[in-house]
């Protein structure tokens, strides 16, 4: 007989609870054990450098959220095994040597790995709360006319008085629900063909993949184009004395 184990796992700010589930067959029934491993929280110093860094790089941001670590989260925190302090864990069964305390590491080691935002919770700094404080000082950089524009300040206004969530929470919140927008392409990732100019009157290029999504791009152009020949023209007969 195949002895199954399922592990399931509850992060918390400095513990790591594992549940193990073990089963022979359908008459032995279920095993259980219940693991606690206390786990190392970054200083606050260190919590205020990967919001500040956060802050500063929206795309890697995007990355942690899709489960990616930037490098230099890599090289700032300490590795998923030195975070579980495995001489203090303990198991419900009593036995301060029990195999289950091995069997939620591992697995937890596994999850850590591929799960950033799972770490930082352990680490100090969860989910909501990182968000919170990236889109928080996001949300107080923008400029009165910016809010208005995208429906924040007048949201603001009306709710001015009443109990609500910040700025920074609603956008944390909208980007747990997946309503903010995925980060357009990167700027090696754009491809553009640019024509040299040939004499008579001037053509113009395709700005499409570098302006996607935008409407009345060529007609924008052409405006500017227009516009920036009839100043140079009104400069060039100035200095003829035309």
């Amino acid at each position: 007989m195949t002895e199954m184990a399922e592990v399931i796992l509850d992060v918390r700010p400095g513990l790591l609870i594992g549940t193990v589930n073990r089963s022979l067959d359908e008459l032995s029934g279920m095993k259980k054990h219940e693991v606690n491993i206390p786990v190392e929280v970054c200083s606050p110093l260190i919590q205020q450098e990967i919001l500040i860094e956060l802050q500063n790089a929206a795309h890697d941001l995007y990355l942690l959220l899709k489960g990616e670590t930037p490098m230099w989260l890599v090289d700032l925190l300490p590795s998923s095994t030195d975070i579980m302090m495995m001489n203090e864990a303990t198991c419900h069964c009593g036995n301060p040597n029990c195999e289950e305390m091995i069997t939620v590491r591992k697995y937890a080691e596994q999850q850590l790995s591929a799960d950033p935002v799972m770490r930082l919770t352990l680490m100090g700094l969860p989910r909501k709360e990182l968000l919170s404080g990236v889109f928080g000082v996001w949300s107080a950089a923008i400029i009165p006319k910016a809010k208005e524009f995208a429906g924040v300040e007048a949201s603001l206004i009306e709710e001015k008085g009443k109990s609500g969530p910040s700025p920074g929470e609603w956008l944390a919140e909208a980007a747990e629900q997946g309503r903010l927008h995925e980060p357009g392409p990167l700027f090696r990732e754009v491809t553009l063909k640019l024509t040299p100019p040939e004499d008579g009157e001037n053509q113009l290029d395709d700005w499409t993949p570098l302006l996607k999504g935008s409407l009345g791009v060529q007609k924008a152009l052409k405006m500017i184009m227009k516009k920036t020949s009839d100043i140079s023209e009104k400069r060039r007969r100035q200095f003829i004395g035309e």
